[in-house]
């Protein structure tokens, strides 16, 4: 994840940043619904950030990094799940198992899988703060 932002408050160590969809945001006077809300950032590097600055902001590496093992690892596991979970599912609905309910067991369960990592990524925010690593 890599975005920009335009810092619009410094108070020490807390820097809030509005989320920059294009450069030309920066610029802009008019109150605009696309712009966002400020949110929090981090400033490890103790780059020199002023009010009206714009900054490169990236996730911490730790939690890309169980971000991508929760959102890849956790579906691919699940419909493995699902393969091996057909022959019993199918003797519960007193149906045959053939090669095509294996494969609609393993999409179901993918399916499932995917809509609880889309939930939870909404519902539980991740730790930590996103970092500036560049000022423009």
């Amino acid at each position: 994840m890599y975005k920009k932002g335009f810092v619009v408050d410094v108070r020490d160590n807390d820097i809030s940043v509005l989320p920059l969809l294009n450069d030309a945001c920066s610029s802009c006077t008019q109150a605009c619904n696309k712009r966002g809300e400020a949110y929090s950032v981090n400033n490890p590097r103790h780059l020199d950030v002023k009010k009206g600055s714009i900054v490169g902001i990236t996730a911490q590496a730790s939690v890309q990094a169980v971000q991508g093992i929760f959102s890849l690892l956790f579906p691919f596991l699940c419909a493995i799940a699902g393969y091996f979970c057909a022959s019993p599912i199918a003797s519960l609905l007193s149906l045959k198992v053939t090669e095509a309910f294996k494969a609609v067991c393993v999409l179901i369960f993918l399916f499932l899988s995917s809509a609880i990592v889309f939930v939870c990524a909404r519902l539980i925010p991740l730790p930590g703060k996103p970092e500036i690593v560049e000022v423009y």
